[in-house]
């Protein structure tokens, strides 16, 4: 014979609780397989379309994409401006983010898609006035490069439209792409300006700080612009001075720099010259370099050009590489690098000629350190008196 008790309340309380968290459980999996779900169809829709056919608005021809292995695509097409077309396509399918960037940054409008931790960098560039001085660009722009621009600005926009989702970055955003411009395209030129100059006159100060602090003699050999190893392309060959002696200049004894007109912080008080003259260790450390090798000196009778634009890394690459051939009166195929935003090569070769890009450092600029006002920081100080400050 056997005997059944009744259940312990404490054991029945178990159950159900186990039952309650289980169920718990399995609607926080669903939940989670589903966003995640959700996540990873966004994120394959925003790829490039990498086969099949669509329409082209304004075409003349069929424009055909291939792609290697790489992904990296060639455009063919039978005139220049769908070989554009092809590329402003590619373009943004691949880096459209990138490019609204970089058009964003030179015009001042970063915050719009960023928000207020970008307002300081917008608040600095607006005042240069880049994107009406893009939109005067395009105004004057010859009417042949101006219909190539306005191909490869259909050809963004095409691709942007041909992306099932748009670029994840504006779903983290919360926010929708903006279509591109002609004017964009020269934007994306003066985002590259920026990124090459001197912003903040480091060298001017740095120099500056040379002159105040050194003998002449001393001064103009540090700041020499040539040596035995150039070969000026314009003008003649400037010599180095010679190196002066201790009766100059003896390093043991030198007294502490003076100050750069930039300095903002204590970290320079009490620097020494040595301090101006340590290797760089940051992104001071600026330059590109190209050489060029004659064909009578290489195995194969043709030329050599290497070139390393020394810019910054980044994610995605600054370059895009790609190939273009196109087949009208004069057939022509070229491959290098292009700039994402803008319908040209950068740096390539069309088969015949190589050409690449450096950095040039020269004396293009004067920093003048202004004086305000102390009874009014809308007005500086001038030879000549005080003088309103006008935009």
């Amino acid at each position: 014979m056997s005997t059944l008790l009744p259940a312990s309340p404490w054991r029945a309380f178990s159950r159900r609780l186990l039952r309650y968290l289980g169920g718990i459980a399995v609607v926080a999996l669903v939940a989670f397989a589903g966003t995640a779900g959700w996540y990873y169809l966004q994120m394959r829709g925003s790829l490039a379309q990498l086969d099949g056919e669509g329409a082209m608005p304004g075409a003349t021809a069929a424009i055909v994409i291939e792609r290697d292995a790489l992904g990296i695509p060639t455009i063919i097409a039978s005139s220049r401006a769908d070989v554009a077309r092809g590329l402003g396509f590619v373009h943004a399918q691949d880096r459209f983010f990138q490019m609204d960037l970089a058009r964003r940054r030179a015009a001042g409008e970063l915050s719009e898609l960023l928000g207020s931790a970008a307002l300081r960098i917008d608040t600095r560039t607006r005042m240069l006035r880049l994107r009406a001085r893009a939109r005067r660009t395009i105004e004057v722009a010859p009417p042949e490069e101006l219909a190539v621009l306005r191909a490869y600005v259909e050809g963004v926009n095409a691709g942007l439209s041909a992306l099932a989702v748009k670029p994840p970055e504006y779903l983290a955003l919360r926010t929708v792409p903006r279509a591109w411009a002609a004017e964009d395209s020269v934007l994306i030129l003066a985002s590259m300006f920026l990124t090459l100059q001197d912003a903040e006159a480091r060298r001017e100060s740095r120099l500056a700080a040379v002159y105040a602090t050194l003998p002449p003699a001393l001064a103009d050999f540090i700041t020499s612009s040539s040596s035995e190893w150039e070969t000026p392309l314009v003008g003649g060959l400037h010599l180095v001075p010679p190196i002066p002696d201790a009766s100059v200049f003896d390093v043991r004894t030198a007294p502490p720099a003076a100050h750069p007109p930039d300095s903002r912080s204590n970290a320079n008080e009490g620097a020494t010259l040595l301090t101006w003259f340590s290797p760089p260790t940051n992104d001071d450390a600026r330059g590109s370099n190209s050489w060029a090798v004659a064909g009578r000196l290489t195995g194969d009778g043709g030329a050599i050009v290497a070139n390393d634009m020394h810019l910054g890394l980044s994610t995605p690459n600054i370059w895009y590489r790609a190939s273009m051939v196109w087949r009208d009166t004069r057939p022509r195929r070229l491959t290098g690098v292009t700039l994402p935003g803008v319908p040209s090569l950068v740096a390539g070769s069309n088969g015949d000629l190589a050409w690449a890009f450096t950095n040039s450092v020269g004396d293009w600029s004067d920093l003048v350190i202004l004086e305000p006002d102390p009874a009014d920081p809308n007005r500086y100080r001038t030879p000549s008196g005080m003088l309103l400050v006008a935009t």
